[in-house]
């Protein structure tokens, strides 16, 4: 079962936040695909599983991207 996770990040001002981000996200068991939007911030996970914010904390730990929200 495919299930989607939508989260809301700060500190992204451009493409190359969003490439960093979803290449950390990427590597979570079971994500399938990630959209960023340096936007608004805005973050879609699509996973096998669901995906905690923890797990998405741990992925990003080193970075100055926090979750602000989830949507």
């Amino acid at each position: 079962m495919i299930q989607t996770t939508n989260i809301q990040l700060s500190g992204l001002t451009c493409e190359a936040c969003e490439k960093v981000i979803s290449k950390r996200l990427k590597k979570i068991e079971g994500v399938q695909e990630v959209h960023v939007s340096s936007q608004s911030g805005d973050t879609s996970i699509t996973a096998t599983r669901p995906i905690s914010t923890d797990e998405v904390t741990l992925a990003l730990e080193g970075t100055h991207y926090k979750i602000i929200n989830n949507l």
